[in-house]
């Protein structure tokens, strides 16, 4: 009896160890296995790897005498030539806001009725 609790132990070790290594298909996310702190004990940022799917607009502040406009991106308080990664803000409306990415215009508009 133990020797086929040995067999069967020692097969189904075998076949994990036989497969593929493993590859993590980060969806282009960034990778929650690297480091967000270098060796030198610098912050790393991937903001270079923002894509406009990322950008989450959370709130507009619009002043509507002296077009002093503000937003919040990401939890960042921006203005308009402000930069978030690739992307420039161009210009704060009242419910949405317009960034630049080279010459490609990116309208993000803000969620109505909370979360």
């Amino acid at each position: 009896m133990r020797f086929y609790i040995f067999v069967i132990i020692f097969f189904s070790v075998n076949s994990v160890y036989a497969q593929d290594n493993f590859v993590y298909d980060d969806h282009g996310k960034r990778d929650p296995f690297v480091p967000l702190v270098s060796s030198a004990g610098l912050v790393v940022t991937y903001d270079e790897d923002l894509s406009v799917n990322d950008l989450v607009l959370e709130g507009i502040v619009a002043d509507a005498t002296s077009n002093n406009n503000f937003a919040i991106v990401n939890g960042k308080v921006v203005r308009p030539h402000d930069h978030i990664g690739p992307y420039v803000v161009d210009r704060i409306a009242a419910d949405h806001v317009e960034f630049l990415k080279g010459t490609e215009r990116f309208i993000l508009k803000i969620k109505k009725g909370g979360v």
